[in-house]
């Protein structure tokens, strides 16, 4: 063994909040507890917010924001994520008032594929952001 014998061994969940890694899920039971968009002033972007039950080993996400046909308009992938809560910033092109979007986020798993899926509706007003 070299002189670092854990390098090359994956790294372990971070559970936020206290949660012991007693309470860490096998990848087939993990699942969303928290799904929720704020859109930004700018009417242009939204914040995601996201949380997850506690886990053994790292899942990736993919999110998809769609129109209110259903035609993709921006993705993001997070890969193998180490944080059981995330937010993150999606930009809307072009952002347009009085219509919904649909957001749908997948939790998944390389071996096992989606364990997990959660979507949710809104609206945005780009007008309210704009700089006089």
């Amino acid at each position: 063994m070299g002189r670092f014998p854990d390098y090359n061994n994956p790294m372990p969940a971070l559970h936020k909040h206290g949660s012991a890694p007693t309470e860490a899920l096998p990848p087939s039971e993990v699942r969303f507890t928290e799904l929720r968009v704020e859109p930004w002033p700018d009417g242009r972007r939204v914040r995601v917010h996201i949380t997850l039950t506690p886990f053994q080993q790292n899942p990736s996400l993919e999110a998809v924001l769609s129109d209110a046909h259903g035609h993709p308009l921006t993705s993001t992938s997070i890969i193998e994520t180490a944080e059981n809560r995330m937010v993150f910033t999606l930009h809307l092109r072009p952002a347009v008032a009085g219509v919904p979007y649909h957001l749908s986020v997948e939790i998944l798993y390389s071996e096992i594929g989606v364990v997990d899926q959660r979507s949710i509706s809104f609206e945005v007003d780009p007008a309210a952001g704009e700089e006089i």
